[in-house]
């Protein structure tokens, strides 16, 4: 994305370049196979071209901010020099690689520490020799008497202007996967001391450039996971290109001899080492946030950068995340795009709910009782989930089997549990911690505003009851299975229950697992979120309880195609 960007500058600056020698006089715009009222008339004044209106609106440190400006003057930096390959002549192609290049050593020439030499700042030049080089690509013969008047000049602030923006989102990820990633190691007590990281190693190249060290260390520094030391900073210049390469080699040389943890006890005994690289974990973590547009520009955040992703559904092989609540629905949905905490947020995509509304035929006071739910995955693709009220039914297997349920004699009355219900009993107290064990259902907590409504697969008995949902579960242990317990009020007795195997066995991506107490006193263990009782048919939400999921509709503007530099439409 960094050099794409000082791409994008690089040609645009040609083109005013160009531009500007026509205005002058030296150059003729047949040469140029343009003329003046083929430009937007934001870059003329009484119909000739000003010098510089077409680089200032690339030349600043947000140009997206104003995207209309910014495309047309990409459009007209485009219709000079003719870059865009995609479905297009070869010789495109040929120019855009090499006007990548110049970009490229652009990026590498200006991105070194400033005051090199006698205190001065590097400039970078492309004379009029190369700006004619290009061109000829394209069929566009300069005279060689016009190329000393051409010439194009690319400061340190400007290239500090085109990429700081890319620079702040990179490293912005980069600390909120590892804040997140520390964070879920801690334990779960209020008081546990912080996980920090020991050990920051850079790889790429453009972990060189001036402004990235300078980023990094604004960023890191702040947080109270690193302790900012240059002493725990590795990063080596002859090994940018070979380290992530000899690290995937290495991952996937243990990938293919490694052997299970309970398999590779013989090996250890010989003083072997057993190592599990997780190479999936980019895929965990949103890379930005997401926002809801409401009137005067407010937004409500639904998705958190660094937001983990989990695998909410036992049968797919997906990491995704929900909002925490329901919304109120909006009859135009607007979800934006926010890479960083200074950047403008960007369309991600639209939904009509007025259509919804006619479809189904509802007044508004009726329709204004519908809520929504956001659910997003790993490749950022939104659904939206509709439901009266925000109050979804669940759905529940009946099945009794014993991997999956066991009958308990707790009841749920007056939305209260008669008894605690934990698990790690026995673990806390063979580790003679005795407070350590997880209470899932505790007995004097009042659960009447948490009463969920339970809904039955299957053709037989009861279709319909209640029951509690529990928080998620603490990890397994070494055994894969939680065994239960329970406790009367007044009692220092806990009873054993039974227990219950993790559903599914490993699972592809992180996941969470959570219990379910019914109003028969059954124990019921899930992988992922328990899941509402859905339906693809709009006509749905006349029915209580019943949720309706569709997609987000995306916008014409392809964000994915225009960040990948070789999509052929730069």
């Amino acid at each position: 994305m960094i050099t794409l960007r000082i791409f994008q500058l690089l040609k645009v600056a040609i083109a005013d370049c160009l531009l500007t020698a026509m205005a002058t006089g030296n150059l003729e715009p047949e040469l140029l196979k343009i003329q003046p009222d083929e430009l937007n008339d934001r870059f003329l004044e009484n119909g000739k071209f000003v010098s510089g209106k077409l680089l200032d609106k690339v030349d600043k440190e947000n140009p997206e901010s104003d995207r209309a400006a910014y495309n047309d003057a990409l459009d007209a930096a485009e219709k000079l020099l003719p870059t865009r390959w995609k479905n297009a002549p070869a010789s495109r192609q040929q120019t855009f690689y090499s006007l990548w290049e110049h970009a490229e050593r652009a990026k590498l020439l200006l991105g070194q520490a400033s005051g090199t030499k006698e205190g001065t700042e590097p400039t970078f030049i492309m004379d009029g020799q190369q700006i004619a080089e290009l061109l000829a690509q394209n069929d566009i013969q300069l005279p060689q008497s016009s190329l000393n008047n051409l010439s194009v000049t690319l400061t340190v602030q400007q290239f500090a202007n085109a990429v700081t923006g890319v620079i702040k989102e990179a490293i912005g990820i980069a600390k909120g996967l590892m804040e997140s990633g520390l964070r879920r190691q801690e334990a779960p007590q209020e008081n546990s001391s912080k996980e920090q990281l020991y050990w920051l190693i850079l790889s790429g190249k453009t972990c060189n450039l001036d402004l990235v060290r300078k980023e990094l260390k604004q960023q890191f520094s702040k947080s109270d996971r690193f302790v900012w030391n240059p002493e725990r900073i590795t990063f080596v210049p002859e090994y940018t290109k070979l380290a992530t390469s000899a690290g995937a080699c290495y991952a996937e040389k243990l990938r293919q001899l490694g052997v299970r943890p309970q398999d590779a006890k013989e090996l250890l005994r010989k003083g072997g080492n057993q190592l599990k690289i997780d190479v999936k974990n980019l895929f965990y973590f949103l890379p930005c946030s997401f926002v809801l547009m409401g009137l005067d520009q407010q937004y409500l955040t639904i998705f958190n950068a660094g937001q983990q992703l989990y695998q909410i559904n036992q049968n797919e092989d997906a990491a995704k995340a929900r909002s925490h609540r329901w919304y109120g629905t909006q009859l135009s949905i607007s979800v934006q795009r926010k890479d960083f905490e200074d950047k403008t947020p960007q369309l991600w995509g639209n939904f009509d709910s007025d259509e919804l509304a006619r479809k189904l035929k509802m007044e508004s006071t009726e329709f204004e009782k519908i809520q929504v739910q956001f659910e997003i995955g790993q490749d950022l693709k939104i659904d939206l989930l509709f439901c009266r009220e925000g109050k979804p039914y669940y759905l529940i297997k009946p099945s009794m089997d014993e991997t999956a349920a066991i009958h308990t004699t707790a009841e749920i009355s007056d939305g209260k549990v008669t008894c605690d219900i934990a698990v790690n009993v026995a673990e806390s107290a063979s580790s003679q911690r005795t407070d350590d064990h997880t209470v899932v259902f505790a007995a004097d907590k009042d659960y009447s505003k948490s009463v969920e409504v339970f809904r039955y697969e299957g053709e037989n008995g009861e279709k319909q009851g209640f029951g509690l949902i529990s928080k998620p579960l603490p990890p397994f242990p070494v055994s894969g299975e939680h065994t239960f317990y329970f406790q009367k009020p007044n009692s220092n007795q806990w009873e054993r229950i039974g227990a219950l195997p993790q559903p599914g066995g490993e699972k592809e991506y992180p996941c969470e697992y959570r219990v379910t107490l019914d109003d028969k006193g059954i124990l019921r263990i899930h992988a992922g979120e328990i899941p509402y009782w859905t339906s693809e048919n709009e006509e749905c939400l006349k029915e209580k309880g019943c949720v309706y999921r569709t997609a987000l509709g995306q916008p014409k503007d392809n964000v994915d195609e225009k960040r990948n530099p070789f999509s052929g439409i730069h």
